[in-house]
């Protein structure tokens, strides 16, 4: 698990062995999982954002 920095708010990344703990996704390659945190870490952004 990884955080990051994002001026005063901490965001947390789900890591590879999380997402593929979640149900329907244990198929998933590492490159497939990669691609689909950072797409959804970019969606947390832009909502983040949106919000803030």
């Amino acid at each position: 698990m990884s955080t990051e920095n994002t001026n005063t708010e901490i965001l947390k990344v789900i890591s590879i062995e999380e997402l593929k703990q979640c149900e329907g996704l244990d198929h998933l390659t590492d490159e497939q999982a990669l691609e689909i945190i950072e797409t959804l870490k970019q969606l947390a952004l832009v909502i983040y954002q949106t919000l803030k």
